[in-house]
């Protein structure tokens, strides 16, 4: 009797069908604002468990491009550099697997690393917020970040090959800052929507802790030269010429 009253219940239950990720960061790109994020943080799937994954496979296929993209732009050099080189029987081929097995296996670290510098930022502007007086979760403001930081990943990473073609990047920079400055504008809105806060805390909650490691870093910088000046120029004035 239970048992078939439980089923009946499951039964009425009406759940949400999955979003998936492209259709949610082609929303978030193409729709923004804070009601498409409060849309897709209040689905069920919104964990940060799916941003961490999205951000991880972004971060190793960046890894890749970019290893792939460095090593073939340096086998190149060298062979211009080094005619005698492809004169060597198998050379070229056996430099050509060693860099893709090396960027086959470091790209999972590369990804690795990209998401726990991912929970790391994710975490002070979380705390930040919280602090201006959001009243939003990790869990939803990772998935919301999510959402931007593993497309903007993978369209880099898609450009890094043309990058290395000469003048081509001439032409790729002021789209990369573009897209820069719309992933900016697009993690504000996200913290406004999640911490259900001002654009003006939003902002100060995503930018203030980089201006203060900024100041920190360039006061420590300053703290260090006029610490090492007399070194320093103990070490200059016994250079040659400049007595």
């Amino acid at each position: 009797m239970n048992y078939q009253a439980n089923q009946s219940i499951t039964a009425d239950v009406d759940y949400p069908p999955t979003q998936g990720a492209l259709p949610v960061w082609s929303k978030v790109f193409t729709k923004p604002g804070e009601k498409t994020f409060l849309e897709i943080i209040e689905h069920p799937e919104a964990k940060a468990k799916a941003a961490y994954i999205w951000v991880f496979i972004a971060g190793t296929l960046s890894g890749l491009i970019n290893s792939a993209t460095q090593f073939v732009v340096a086998l190149a050099g060298l062979q211009q550099t080094m005619p005698e080189f492809r004169e060597l029987p198998g050379s070229t081929g056996l430099l050509g697997a060693t860099g893709l097995v090396g960027a086959i296996c470091g790209a999972p670290i590369a990804g690795l690393f990209s998401v726990i510098g991912f929970v790391i930022g994710v975490g002070i502007v979380h705390a930040t917020a919280r602090f201006f007086g959001g009243q939003g979760s990790f869990d939803k403001l990772a998935y919301a970040f999510g959402t931007i930081t593993a497309p903007l990943s993978l369209i880099s990473a898609l450009m890094v090959p043309l990058n290395a073609i000469p003048f081509v990047a001439f032409c790729t920079l002021p789209v990369l800052l573009g897209l820069g400055l719309y992933g900016l504008f697009l993690q504000v809105t996200a913290i406004k929507a999640v911490h259900r806060c001002g654009w003006g805390e939003a902002a100060a909650a995503l930018l203030l802790p980089g201006i203060l490691l900024a100041l920190l870093c360039g006061f420590m910088f300053l703290v260090l030269v006029r610490l090492a000046g007399p070194s320093i120029n103990e070490i200059f004035q016994q250079m040659p010429g400049l007595q």
